[in-house]
């Protein structure tokens, strides 16, 4: 549930009450996920209508992934530092949003132990990060975006869910934070916005699971 500011924010406060408890009970047990794992203050609804398609976090543009429904992760204490990088406040030490699409199969494994640059099948963008940052990027590096349609949403592989007699079909991504500085910006490999290649694990931070039912889309299209 959300419950914390939520007549106050300029966003919040345009989801409908009857949305707050969105269950997917049968998604979340297929991606091998318990319920400590969430923070369900934080889901939310980007299917709405109403909603702004962006706004700034830390200073940059930060582009809602609307369609999308956001199952807030359980990040309560699990970093060092303060929560100001996790604000809404567009002010400095927060850290930006990007979206890293993925395979239902890295689920469990991104929500226990965040992306790791040992997912990245090909660092397509390397030599160029190696120009723009130096030799300190010349190792393995990992990609969010900053767009999720037509950026992180070509690498979010959909997957079926049966429950009963039905059978539905979904994909998956992470909405993260980045830190400021620690990444290098690419027109490419996405078709919208920017890639952001990072090679320290600790500067992205997911923390919510995002969702959209590809079957429900299709029959509203």
């Amino acid at each position: 549930m959300i419950r914390s500011g939520f007549r106050n924010d300029k966003v919040l406060h345009l989801i409908a009450s009857a949305r707050y408890q969105y269950q997917l009970t049968s998604v979340l047990s297929y991606l091998q996920l318990r319920p400590s794992d969430f923070d369900t203050r934080y889901n939310l609804d980007y299917s709405q209508p109403g909603l702004p398609e962006e706004e700034r976090r830390g200073q940059y543009q930060y582009y809602l992934p609307l369609g999308w429904y956001r199952h807030g992760l359980n990040v309560a204490n699990k970093y060092p530092d303060n929560n100001i990088w996790l604000g809404q406040q567009n002010i400095d030490g927060e850290w930006p949003v990007a979206f890293h699409g993925t395979q239902s199969q890295a689920v469990s494994s991104i929500t226990l132990k965040g992306l790791l640059p040992s997912f990245t099948k090909r660092d397509v963008k390397k030599n160029d990060a190696v120009l723009q940052a130096g030799t300190a990027v010349n190792r393995l590096g990992l990609y969010v975006a900053t767009h999720c349609t037509g950026g992180a949403d070509a690498y979010a592989l959909p997957f079926k869910v049966s429950n009963g007699d039905k059978s539905e079909e979904f994909r998956v991504m992470f909405q993260c934070r980045v830190k400021p500085g620690s990444f290098t910006s690419h027109t490419d490999p996405v078709r919208v916005g920017e890639a952001w290649r990072i090679v320290d694990p600790e500067a992205v931070r997911p923390y919510g699971l995002l969702l959209k039912n590809e079957t429900i889309q299709t029959q509203r299209d």
